[in-house]
């Protein structure tokens, strides 16, 4: 008998369908027989029974361990987990976002006679600092990390039930221009993000690389709200005409400021996994970033210079360096693509998920 997994998916609503987490969702079905697996999706609170809302936001409000929990949406997801697991009876529930999603279902693993296991994102140090409740990932079955460092943090809460599986990235959508000579001429840097970026560094950096060779332009994608006007490292990097802005494209404008670029440049505080890297390296790009989190497993020195946090002169260093030799671009983005095919396609990345689901189910 075929084992049933249910799924509690999000997606968010700054990512477009080729990129996230929640690809890992859609190339599992390829693995699994029909009808062994459904899914509950994460969505906008639409409850308008006032007294119904108060009871969920209550509840969610007790539970609420992270400041990613939404004590309406993440509950009600919770709710209909909890109520698909008690009608269709699956043998393992996997949360895919537990910084979001995490807050009432383990309580109800023996009621649900099921193994529930979760998808941890963020780095240890926000555990640390920000997660109330980091104790109630010990009711669970078992936990993938998406960064191999994050395995010793989370071992004294899981004993031998951490595992680490890299976050994968469509490389068959996420790839290389066929033909480079239709890149353009000038040197192109992309940076892509907020979180847990380094924007102080991007700034001056940024600076110092125009003052040395104003011809280089930079490629910045980043949703912003109305309060980002005032930061103060944004209105430095408007300054200049060589900086653009972009939020909110399409995957196939994406893809191609990704295609159209030399490097990604990605100064970084901390992380686990990063989709702005790994669509950068799957579209073949060399890397200049910070030797911090999970940067390690997702680069190798062969297309990856990795910085101190902080080190200025090193990005500047590194960037125009890169910028003044093509036969180095072309080899270190030919060595980033072909990591990303053999380490990070998500054909991979599914196999190595399965066999984590037969574990926990069968063990």
């Amino acid at each position: 008998m075929n084992p049933k997994i249910l799924w509690l998916r999000k997606r968010f609503n700054w990512m477009g369908k080729h990129s996230g987490y929640d690809q890992l969702c859609q190339y599992l079905p390829k693995l699994l027989p029909d009808d062994t697996y459904q899914s509950v999706w994460q969505n906008s609170g639409n409850i308008r029974n006032p007294l119904l809302l108060s009871i969920i936001e209550n509840m969610g409000k007790k539970a609420k361990g992270s400041p990613m929990y939404n004590s309406d949406s993440s509950t009600i997801a919770e709710l209909k987990v909890i109520l698909k697991g008690l009608q269709w009876h699956p043998d393992l529930i996997h949360v895919t976002y537990v910084e979001n999603q995490l807050g009432i279902l383990q309580n109800w693993k023996q009621r649900l006679s099921c193994k529930i296991i979760g998808t941890s994102h963020q780095p240890a140090g926000w555990w640390r600092l920000v997660h109330r409740n980091r104790k109630n990932i010990a009711n669970l079955d078992a936990l993938i990390v998406v960064g191999s460092k994050e395995v010793e943090y989370f071992q004294k809460y899981l004993p031998g039930r951490v595992f680490f599986i890299p976050h994968g990235v469509d490389t068959n959508f996420f790839c290389p221009l066929e033909d480079s000579t239709n890149k353009k001429d000038s040197i192109r840097c992309i940076f892509s993000g907020k979180h847990l970026r380094d924007l102080e560094t991007l700034a001056s950096v940024i600076d110092k690389v125009l003052r040395h060779n104003p011809t280089i332009q930079f490629d910045i994608i980043m949703p912003t709200t109305a309060g980002d006007r005032n930061n103060q490292n944004l209105i430095r990097l408007a300054r200049h005409p060589q900086v653009h802005w972009y939020q909110g494209v399409s995957d196939r404008r994406l893809r191609k400021l990704y295609q159209q670029a030399s490097m990604l440049v990605l100064p970084i505080i901390d992380c686990t996994a990063n989709n702005a890297l790994v669509e950068a390296i799957s579209c073949g790009l060399p890397v200049i970033s910070n030797d911090v989190g999970g940067l390690l497993d997702y680069t190798r020195d062969t297309f990856a210079e990795l910085l101190p946090i902080g080190d200025v002169d090193g990005f500047v260093n590194a960037i125009l360096r890169l910028a003044e030799d093509s036969q180095e671009q072309h080899v270190r983005g030919k060595a980033a693509r072909q990591f990303a095919e053999e380490h990070l396609d998500w054909v991979n990345i599914s196999n190595k998920t399965m066999d984590i689901y037969q574990k926990i189910i069968f063990n």
